[in-house]
């Protein structure tokens, strides 16, 4: 029998103490953050398309942000924390364990740390689908000012109370990390039962016929475009143009907060936070499907010690350079990944199975984790004068699900301790573990 899916997520910030109460139910997905801005990230991109869409947030005391902080983060005080989750889903619930804040008022509600499993589960569903009724127009309520959200949020809740329902499958798609634009001008032709209303860039009204209407921009005032229709008035398309102008740039910021919560900023990698969420359930989709799953953890050899003479801004050129050959190499499904300093590990993900029947997956991953350390060694770093090419070399090792790890806490253990081993045997090695080592030479595992 196939696993209940997950109707509900929970997103616990800090020690909350309610994690094992709620993971023995099968209804509800649970997530941990350790900051507000790391809950902000984990609502905003489910890691797949199996994650639930309703969502309940609940913070404990030692993660709640102050009342006041600088205002330029969305995850740097309370009201803002609060803007955040509710700018990127309006739906969501957010609740503080314990009553002691003065600013419990804040939230939409208070879990007592002593609530036994059931009435915390239901407290929190009823809380996800009290969430859901509100965007119907049956229960709307202004945020106040103390709680107000962005403006485009502000504007949306402000439209009429048909609306939200109508723009379900935006807000899908948002959540979903999907792009608005297609999606938008889907609902805009459904809406004025025109076909032939389409989406211009800026500039094209001059040489188009028909009606056209200006889409508001960003904050520059600069617009994103027209919307263009033979058989509508501009009267008409006003207001649908106006519409998708808020969803576009609602997009836009989604994006910003998605590269902050799961990108390095320095190489522009998956940060460590990404990896440890796409592991887990890669693995869950490996299991189900029986196929492997490798993983490779490396570092640079003598990192410390280029860092130390040649400076920090050669450190950062290496690690980007680093990414960037590495990106080059690997496949659309892995994920290339920054989990420390100079330590880096690609999850090589095949959900669909190889695409040409007669490759083995180990034996093409260790051929691409060999081409890339060449690369490495070849490479010319410019700030490294002239001690390179030939300097610079890679150490690591590769474990492969499920043989040399069930989990993704084994599996990351396992390439942990095998990149130590490549590092005992002189560095600029990578070693496989037994599994891996195994199905490469075509044997068996077991």
């Amino acid at each position: 029998m196939a696993p209940e899916s997950p109707e509900l997520r929970v997103i616990l910030v800090g020690r909350t103490g309610l994690d094992a109460r709620l993971r023995v139910d099968p209804g509800i997905e649970v997530i941990r953050a350790r900051t507000p801005l790391d809950a902000i990230g984990e609502l905003s991109d489910p890691i797949d398309d199996r994650s639930p869409a309703a969502a309940v947030v609940v913070v404990a005391p030692d993660a709640e942000p102050p009342v006041n902080g600088d205002s330029a983060s969305r995850g740097d005080n309370l009201p803002n924390f609060l803007a955040g989750l509710r700018h990127v889903d309006p739906c969501v619930r957010v609740f503080r364990v314990g009553a002691g804040s003065a600013q419990a008022g804040l939230y939409d509600g208070v879990v007592e740390a002593n609530a036994t499993a059931q009435t915390l589960r239901e407290m929190l569903r009823e809380a996800a689908a009290d969430g859901r009724a509100r965007t119907d127009g049956v229960d709307r309520e202004r945020p106040s000012a103390d709680t107000a959200v962005d403006p485009i949020v502000d504007a949306l809740l402000a439209a009429g109370s048909e609306r939200p329902i109508g723009d379900a499958p935006m807000v899908e798609r948002l959540l979903r990390g999907g792009e608005a634009l297609a999606e938008g001008l889907a609902l805009i032709r459904d809406r004025t039962g025109r076909a032939d209303v389409e989406f211009m860039p800026p500039g094209a009204e001059r040489d188009a016929a028909g009606a056209v209407a200006l889409v508001p921009g960003g904050a520059g005032g600069a617009p994103a475009g027209v919307l263009r229709s033979a058989g509508a008035t501009p009267e008409e398309l006003h207001p649908h143009a106006a519409w998708l102008g808020l969803w576009l740039r609602l997009s836009s910021q989604l994006g910003e907060l998605r590269q902050a919560a799961f990108r390095d900023p320095v190489t522009g990698a998956w940060n460590r936070r990404y990896f440890d969420r796409f592991l887990t359930v890669a693995i869950d989709r490996a299991r189900e499907a029986r196929r492997s799953l490798t993983v490779l953890v490396f570092d640079i050899d003598n990192f410390k010690q280029f860092n130390d003479e040649h400076g920090h801004g050669a450190g950062d050129e290496i690690l980007r350079e680093t990414v960037r050959m590495l990106t080059s190499v690997v496949r659309p499904t892995d994920r290339v990944c920054r989990i420390g300093g100079d330590e880096f590990a690609v999850i090589f993900y095949e959900p669909h199975g190889p695409r040409d029947p007669g490759s083995r997956h180990p034996t093409s991953v260790f051929d691409i984790a060999q081409r890339f350390q060449r690369q490495v060694h070849s490479c010319r770093f410019p700030k490294l004068a002239g001690l390179a090419p030939g300097t610079l070399t890679i150490s690591g090792g590769l474990a492969t699900f499920p043989w040399d790890g069930s989990t993704a806490e084994k599996l990351l253990d396992r390439a942990d301790r095998l990149a130590l081993e490549s590092k005992r045997a002189g560095k600029n090695v990578i070693t496989l573990g037994p599994g891996a080592l195994k199905l490469r030479d075509g044997g068996s595992p077991e």
